[in-house]
């Protein structure tokens, strides 16, 4: 009795495993049924295979003209494993191939999809991705290499077709290696209306947006002019340099500013407490700035600012002095006015100047009394810029303006 019900269950379980099969076979091509049975020596379910196999035998059912059928093997891989870059991009090129690419298939990860196949190819190595694909335990051998070379011809046949749709043609350019010619097809009067065109317009905007702030960076050369109490001291060069940050609004930035030449009259110091005359003057400015910008476009930028700092001034007094360096110190407040014409609308290069109005309070005990109002007039140039959205943009082949 028990050896009977034990072989009805062998029965049964073999009628179920066939039924199984057959009907996994019918979802697959009768082409692959070498595939099939490749899968099922391990887990139907590893996902590594299914794309090995698909890489192995897509170049030959096309070649056979079985377009068809690979557009069956593409559904069941992404019913098992889902979408992956390597079966769509596949799919996007046949479907344009065969002008069948409908604006319904390009959407908000058309673009983003682009540049993570650009930057695949540009920096990562391929056999390295292999592994991805298909790991390990997988026999080195050309496969990837070979499907690789068939996906760009055939993008390359896509890209010469002259009777399919643009956003057919600039797939095919862009997947064949001509990525540059793609995006500038994109960005051209022509595609001005077109699903792929507002695609990647909304792909910059939102670039954009995500990295608002950016690094400035700039030098600048003037002339430091006291007056009143501090007229005295004379003109002198001033240099400085910023390093800080703005947005659409606002900017920020530390800078060092540095004063030398001698004075136009000497002035007291104490040195050791001995008074002694001196006209040496070197000083050194540390400070932050916060600015407020009420003009900010492609081409130009202007902000009022605030700023607040601590000077030291180094004083080389006589020889005969018991004491040869003096320092003073001091806080100092300003309130200014920083114009930028931007040059190089890429790289974020600008000239432009800097108005600067200060009071500082030099502590001088027994000498003479520093303590006044300046004017700062610089020329200045520097880089607006973001490291990394520059390089979107670049990777993007943007045309408009980096700045905005």
């Amino acid at each position: 009795m028990y050896q009977r019900y034990h072989f009805g269950f062998l029965i049964v379980a073999t009628i179920i495993l066939h039924v199984s099969c057959a009907s996994v076979a019918r979802r697959m091509p009768a082409v692959l049924a070498d595939m099939h049975d490749f899968l099922t020596q391990d887990d139907p379910r590893d996902c590594q295979r299914y794309h090995y196999n698909f890489e192995r035998q897509v170049p030959r059912l096309y070649q056979g003209n079985q377009q068809d059928s690979i557009f069956d093997v593409i559904d069941y891989i992404k019913s098992e494993c889902g979408p992956t870059p390597t079966v769509e991009i596949t799919r996007l090129l046949l479907l344009a191939e065969q002008n069948r690419l409908g604006d319904s298939l390009i959407g908000r990860s058309t673009i983003s999809n682009m540049l993570l196949h650009r930057s695949e190819q540009e920096y990562l190595l391929k056999r390295w991705r292999w592994v991805h694909l298909y790991g390990w335990d997988q026999p080195v051998d050309n496969t990837h290499e070979d499907f690789l070379e068939f996906r760009s011809n055939l993008a390359q046949r896509v890209s010469l077709r002259s009777d399919i749709s643009s956003a057919g043609r600039i797939l095919g350019l862009y997947y064949s290696g001509q990525y540059d010619s793609a995006l500038s097809l994109i960005q051209t009067d022509e595609q001005g209306n077109s699903v792929i065109r507002e695609s990647y317009d909304d792909f910059v905007a939102n670039i954009k947006s995500q990295y608002r702030t950016r690094t400035n960076v700039s030098f600048s050369i003037g002339s430091w002019i006291p007056s009143r109490e501090l007229d005295l001291l004379g003109n002198h060069p001033d240099i400085g340099f910023q390093l800080g940050g703005e947005n659409h609004k606002f900017r920020y930035d530390f800078g060092i500013n540095y004063r030398f030449s001698p004075t136009k009259d000497k002035y007291l110091v104490d040195s050791m407490g001995q008074i002694v005359a001196t006209d040496q003057f070197n000083c050194w400015l540390f400070g932050v700035d916060a600015g407020l910008k009420f003009i900010d476009n492609q081409s130009a930028s202007t902000d009022i600012f605030v700023g607040v700092g601590y000077e030291v001034v180094y004083s080389l007094t006589e020889k005969e002095s018991p004491e040869r360096i003096v320092t003073l110190g001091g806080l100092g407040a300003s309130i200014g006015l920083r114009q930028r014409f931007f040059i190089d609308r890429r790289t974020g290069f600008y000239l432009g100047g800097i108005v600067r109005y200060s009071y500082v309070d030099y502590s001088n005990p027994r000498g003479t009394e520093l303590s006044g109002q300046v004017l700062t007039v610089s020329l200045v140039a520097g880089w607006s810029l973001h490291e990394t959205l520059n390089q979107f943009f670049k990777e993007l082949n943007y045309k408009g303006n980096w700045r905005k």
